[in-house]
């Protein structure tokens, strides 16, 4: 064991890769539905930090790597959670969301209450918030803001995180089994409705009717607002003998047959609103009209409403299904194009490959990011999280390398692009970009805290565990409750909500295990980039006012 330690001590590269592969194979390890995940890669780390045998100095790994893997990890996220994070402070999500802060502050301030009489140390109450609610990015933004001020020891965060992490998955699904076990009979009666609902919106299908109906005979598609009202694309229309795409201008008359796209729930209001089911099915027909399935990889799309992109002007074609992250959806003229989208689109024949042309449909151009637009954005953040901010005290703080990043990502991610520059990247890129970051970031960090965590475990180990618990619990509690009673949700609603709250892959996993609705994933998604901002803000704000009251 001695030859194999100093074979890695005389690399340093070596010890980051071993950490980071050895780690990421723990973390895939699943007992009874729970595992580590990334977390395993910082469990690693923390062990090969405390491999220290007598007379030997402990194994260390650069802070720049730490840094840039803190930096690309926080930037990415906040591109992809930009958009979600202000259209959440519309409808519905904004109920979600004030429910979110509230418990997220009365968790913090449980958390720096318990922390000051138990005589800890700032950066091991604000560990310890991060590890109960399993938030690396917050991990991440407390470290920074810890080396950065010179508050505590700055390995006391991870060390807290690490102590805490495991019951805060693992507190986080007994909690949804508790709260659906209080709430069984009106949760029975959601999920059967939620059952019901999700087959009217499985899939998207088409079918075939023929204009009977006399209050639409001899109006525009444009002017019945078909879309906006029901949900449905007409993509073929018939009139005669004649087969093409129709535009908004296609006048509907009598005996007329189209084609629409919609979900069955929607397809069944269609009856009515044409007239009758058509008998001839103008998919099987062929003529001069076709359908491609295209990738979407023209960078100068990227961020451009369907709309302007004017189809149908240009091609007489237009799009009736668009396909992004793996779910499929009805378009509008509103909707935003991303780099990597799949796009269904009904076009005449003789213009298919000029369309194809139009959107790229090339797998290769959308590995080539845009690199500029990507290393401007991070270097924005970078420049902002260095503005020093006044904090009580007389002192000063900055938003650092987590929170700068984060910030620019979100407002940049939300904006798309600003003229030629696109600062969004295919879906696809963005997650490996994340991992990739968040791995060394994890690495150095476990390494870093290593000696450190095998002390705490000796001393104060089983306090860190047990505040970590009550932060958990508390947080996790007041979370379902207040969304609940005072965002109105439903029991499904609540329990993704509150997975989102946790910003936690296996717990957003057994809550739709619970509920096998898609209600769960939407209530997640509202609430989930709010959770990772405030999270990251209130643990900083932790360690802030742990010292100030220390």
């Amino acid at each position: 064991m001695e030859a194999i330690r100093e074979i890695i001590e005389n690399s340093e590269p070596l010890l980051l890769f071993l950490v980071i592969g050895i780690g990421f194979l723990i973390g895939q390890i699943r007992i009874k539905g729970f595992k580590l995940g990334v977390a395993g890669v910082l469990f690693v780390g923390l062990f090969f930090g405390g491999w220290t045998p007598d007379g030997k100095d402990s194994f260390s790994i650069a802070q720049e790597i730490m840094q840039v893997g803190l930096i690309l990890f926080v930037y990415t996220v906040g591109l992809s959670s930009g958009p979600g994070f202000f259209a959440s402070f519309k409808k519905s999500g904004f109920r979600f969301n004030v429910a979110l802060v509230i418990a997220l502050v009365i968790g913090g301030a449980v958390t720096l209450m318990m922390g000051i009489l138990a005589n800890l140390e700032a950066g091991q109450i604000a560990g310890i918030f991060c590890g109960g609610l399993t938030n690396t990015p917050a991990l991440a933004a407390v470290t920074e803001l810890m080396a950065n001020s010179g508050i505590g020891d700055v390995r006391d965060a991870a060390v807290s995180y690490s102590i805490t992490y495991p019951f805060g998955i693992l507190g986080g699904m007994l909690a949804f089994q508790i709260f659906a076990w209080i709430y069984r009979k009106p949760a029975k009666e959601e999920k059967d409705m939620a059952d019901l609902i999700a087959k009217e919106k499985s899939s998207l299908v088409s079918a075939d009717f023929e204009i009977t109906n006399p209050e639409i005979i001899g109006k525009a598609i444009g002017q019945l607002q078909i879309q906006q009202k029901m949900g449905l694309i007409i993509s073929r229309f018939c009139h005669g003998n004649n087969t093409g795409v129709p535009t908004k201008y296609s006048i509907l008359n009598e005996g007329d047959i189209v084609n629409v796209v919609g979900t069955n729930g929607n397809i069944k209001k269609g009856k009515e609103f044409f007239g009758k089911k058509s008998v001839k099915h103008l998919e099987k027909l062929g003529g001069s009209v076709t359908i491609r399935r295209i990738l979407v990889s023209q960078k100068e799309l990227s961020g451009k409403t369907i709309q302007q992109l004017e189809l149908d002007r240009r091609f007489n074609a237009q799009i009736t299904r668009l396909r992004r992250a793996d779910i499929d959806i009805i378009p509008d003229y509103t909707t935003t194009i991303r780099i990597g989208d799949r796009v269904r689109v009904v076009v005449p024949t003789e213009k298919a490959s000029e369309v194809t042309k139009f959107f790229g449909d090339s797998e290769r151009s959308i590995c080539e990011l845009d690199y500029f637009a990507l290393t401007l954005g991070i270097s924005l953040g970078v420049l902002l999280g260095m503005i020093p901010i006044p904090v009580p005290g007389g002192s000063y703080v900055s938003l650092g390398f987590a929170g700068g990043p984060l910030v620019a990502g979100l407002v940049l991610g939300n904006f798309g692009r600003s003229g030629p520059l696109v600062w969004s990247i295919p879906a696809e890129s963005n997650q490996a970009l994340q991992h990739i970051g968040l791995l060394f970031f994890l690495a150095a960090v476990g390494v870093m805290a290593g000696g450190r965590f095998f002390q705490a475990l000796s001393g104060v180990g089983f306090q860190l565990f047990a505040l970590g618990l009550i932060t958990t619990t508390i947080t996790t509690a007041l979370t379902l409750f207040f969304v609940r009673y005072y965002g109105k949700a439903t029991i499904i609603e609540a329990i993704g909500a509150t997975s989102g709250m946790q910003t936690q892959p296996a717990t957003l996993a057994r809550a739709y295990e619970m509920s096998g609705s898609d209600d769960t994933y939407v209530a997640y998604a509202t609430v989930y980039p709010m959770a990772m901002v405030g999270k990251i803000l209130i643990a900083q704000l932790l360690v802030i006012f742990g010292h100030m009251l220390l």
